[in-house]
């Protein structure tokens, strides 16, 4: 069995020290896939500035020059790896980035060719920018060879772009959530890689204000029952002390296993 972690919204706005103070040793213990922001708009959260809440500036990832450093050494010393979390992150009247920006194509085949470069770092896995993708920028990402790693993706056929492997991965969920006995309506982790045509997809569990130490453990003994995987997925600049306690024993649960391996989120895939 193998457990990841993955970290969404580094970018210009991300202080070093926010991602030491959650993550010094356990990077050592498990790598963490950092969903990153080529050229982060900002938003409305924590960590920038409110003033940029609704400014539609761009900052690119290079302005923050301590950042790219670390980022450089941490990725060369496999602490970290690098994902593509949209291209700007910002949010439109009518949806998220990748439901309704007018140029998916281009910012996930920009947004790689950047980071990549600019990182030095191979990337492969696309996170969407708060879960959320139409079938246009599903098409985006996929065409663009990344695997998608996500919470809450929707396995309806309706959905998504349809190919020769949907109807099998729809009823492989609906199977699973025969199986563990869910309703329709009842939350879903499916614990293995779902292979498309050209991408596969793996749904995480969120470690999110209020989770508990039980529900993680209790997801991640369900994917162990049914002989799949896990993954982490977190945001940095939300995680206080007892999120960060959360986790931390978490991981030593899962380190009792000796089935278990602690990777980077790219090998979900392999």
């Amino acid at each position: 069995m193998k457990f990841a972690i993955r970290d969404d919204d580094a970018c210009y706005f991300t202080p070093v020290s926010s991602l030491e103070r959650v993550y010094r040793e356990v990077w050592d213990r498990v790598p963490i896939c950092l969903a990153t922001v080529p050229f982060a708009v900002g938003y409305e959260r924590i960590g920038i500035p409110r003033e940029q809440w609704s400014s539609g500036e761009a900052f690119a990832l290079e302005r923050n020059g301590e950042l790219v450093s670390a980022l450089r050494e941490l990725t060369a010393a496999r602490r970290v790896t690098i994902a593509l979390h949209g291209y700007t992150h910002q949010d439109y009247p009518d949806g998220y980035e990748f439901q309704a920006a007018p140029d998916p194509e281009r910012r996930v085949r920009d947004g790689l060719q950047y980071l990549a470069r600019l990182l030095q770092a191979d990337i492969s896995v696309f996170v969407p920018p708060h879960n959320a993708l139409s079938k246009r920028g599903l098409t985006a990402v996929g065409n663009a060879g990344l695997n998608i790693l996500g919470s809450f993706l929707s396995f309806r056929p309706s959905m998504r772009p349809w190919d020769g492997r949907t109807l099998a991965n729809w009823w492989r969920v609906r199977q699973y959530r025969a199986a563990t006995g869910r309703k329709k309506s009842d939350p879903c982790i499916y614990p293995h890689a779902l292979r498309y045509a050209n991408h596969a997809e793996f749904g995480c569990h969120s470690l999110i204000p209020g989770t508990t130490l039980e529900q993680l453990v209790a997801g991640f003994d369900e994917a162990r029952r049914a002989g799949g995987d896990f993954c982490l997925a977190t945001h940095y600049w939300e995680v206080s002390d007892a999120m960060r306690a959360v986790m931390l024993r978490l991981l030593d649960y899962v380190a009792r296993y000796n089935d278990v391996r602690f990777v980077a989120a790219e090998d979900l895939f392999a």
